[in-house]
């Protein structure tokens, strides 16, 4: 959300037909709005309340906007008109276990159907998600339009340096998200099926001891865990990878294989759910679920260095029409389209 929300924001605030007004967490003013030629206003309550669905209402009526554009789920109370709400997955409704609570699945739908009923037009993330959306809240499907993310803004950064252990090091990255749709257990395996033992797996974010053993066996002391860590970092860790894997079979968007790519990182991924549209013909894609499929790919990125600087070229050109600019063009024009029919 937050990639998304300052992604955005930036390139709304660089279009002279835009005047953007931001309402957010005083913590968040200057990591959202930074040098943003935008007003401000200071949000004290969380969106997920009742308190914040008024809050919000009430800067929205203040800011006296042509607009309201949420780019969650929450939404104002009382309702606002005109209003765009972005809806990024349906994951917990579609994921098996994803959310065990079903007191928590009914508070999330219903959440998500007040925004599907309040709302005049939808941004949906990707079509897979504009999909969901409309198989599961069947009003969602004439509101609906599909803008994609970008990550541009990502790739331009500054980089970090990689940790002691990991220098010199020949390593395939991925994340080490352990939720049931990013399916860690099948990169795990792939993994410790690959011949290549000089390689490591490299996983973003916190270890939970002992789970890498606990699904497979002694190739568990060649993948490691990074712990946090922040954006400069990360994008040396992809542009030093020698393949990116993004086994999720579940994505609304999936933002992790874009930005890889636009580091000039060969991606291998699922060709699941919002997957394909993201990555095109750009990156080397595997059936879902599939460990020896996965192990294959990895194999052959690992193996053909022209094929591996062929994905690298090609998934920079499809990273670079993937642009914020492009982003914020077609929300605009779904701003238009709110106002133009909320006044009809």
């Amino acid at each position: 959300m937050g990639r998304y929300t300052t992604g955005l924001a930036s390139a709304l605030a660089r279009r002279d037909d835009v005047a953007l007004v931001v309402a957010c967490d005083p913590v968040d003013v200057e990591l959202l709005t930074g040098d943003l030629n935008a007003e401000v206003f200071s949000a004290t309550s969380a969106p997920f309340s009742l308190t914040g669905m008024w809050e919000l209402g009430r800067i929205a009526r203040r800011a006296r906007a042509d607009v309201t554009h949420c780019p969650h789920f929450p939404t104002p109370f009382p309702a606002l008109h005109p209003l765009v709400v972005t809806l990024h997955d349906l994951s917990p409704l579609i994921v098996p276990g994803l959310m065990p609570s079903a007191a928590k699945r009914t508070l999330y739908r219903a959440w998500n159907r007040r925004a599907v009923r309040c709302a005049d037009r939808i941004v949906a993330v990707s079509a897979s998600t504009a999909h969901d959306l409309a198989r599961i809240f069947p009003p969602a499907a004439t509101k609906t339009s599909v803008v994609l993310e970008a990550a541009d803004d990502f790739a331009g950064g500054d980089l970090g340096e990689l940790p002691e252990w990991l220098q010199g090091r020949r390593y395939i990255l991925s994340m080490g998200n352990m939720r049931p749709h990013k399916d860690l257990p099948t990169l795990l395996r792939a993994f410790e099926a690959l011949s290549d033992d000089g390689v490591l797996l490299v996983l973003v974010g916190n270890d939970v001891p002992g789970y890498a053993a606990s699904v497979i066996g002694g190739a568990a002391d060649r993948v490691r865990f990074t712990g946090p860590v922040d954006d400069p970092m990360l994008r040396r860790l992809y542009q030093d990878a020698a393949v990116f894997a993004f086994p999720s079979f579940y994505e609304g968007f999936g933002l992790p294989p874009l930005e890889a790519m636009s580091l000039g990182t060969p991606v291998v991924c699922a060709d699941a759910a919002s997957l394909p549209e993201v990555v095109g013909d750009a990156a080397l894609l595997f059936p879902a679920r599939n460990v020896d499929a996965l192990t294959a790919a990895l194999a052959r990125v690992l193996s053909d260095d022209a094929f591996r600087r062929h994905l690298s070229a090609a998934g920079r050109a499809r990273a670079a029409t993937m642009t914020w600019e492009r982003t914020a063009k077609e929300t605009v024009a779904v701003y238009e389209r709110a106002i133009v029919e909320a006044h009809e």
